[in-house]
């Protein structure tokens, strides 16, 4: 006795399936990063940031009557002084809104952080969903680490599709205050 099966079926049984996660990727400073979706609570409009008179890169804002702390990326991932980075950027932001009335608004990624807090990172870019397979996921050369001065990365996301690398980010790293 013959066994049918559909075409859809057979093409199934020969397609390779590979695990993807799905990221939210933006820019900061000229580069592409993402964090894993799962780490991320929602992203917000940037408002307004109070509180570092010291420059020591963290400061607050409120949303929706709640307090969240905002790290600066570049003291944070870029190991920067944390001189008014954050006022710089909005600065060259409100600039280049001046300039280009079709720059977009900056905005909060809002990270969950293991004691079930939230801490705020100031985003350059609107944030773009993007899969990423398994295989695409590679390690970042120790030499790279070690004279790029970039921190809380945990690996690197190629695509040869042309797309510029991701950098993927630590968000227990990136949360840690």
């Amino acid at each position: 006795m013959a066994i049918f099966s559909s075409v859809r079926s057979q093409r199934g049984t020969n397609r390779n399936t590979e695990a993807t996660e799905q990221l939210i990727a933006f820019k900061l400073r000229g580069e592409w990063f993402a964090l894993p979706v799962a780490a991320v609570q929602k992203v917000i409009p940037l408002g307004t940031m109070h509180g570092d008179p010291h420059n020591t890169g963290i400061s607050l804002t409120l949303h929706q009557g709640q307090e969240i702390t905002v790290v600066d990326v570049g003291h944070r991932i870029f190991n920067e002084a944390a001189s008014s980075l954050m006022a710089d950027d909005l600065e060259a932001t409100f600039q280049s809104k001046a300039d280009d009335s079709q720059t977009s608004q900056r905005c909060l990624v809002l990270i969950k952080t293991a004691e079930g807090g939230v801490v705020g990172v100031p985003i350059d870019s609107q944030p773009a969903i993007r899969r990423a397979g398994k295989s695409q996921f590679a390690p970042i050369p120790s030499s790279f680490l070690d004279r790029g001065n970039i921190h809380c990365v945990s690996s690197m996301i190629v695509d040869d599709g042309g797309v510029d690398p991701l950098f993927l980010l630590d968000p227990e790293s990136l949360s840690s205050i």
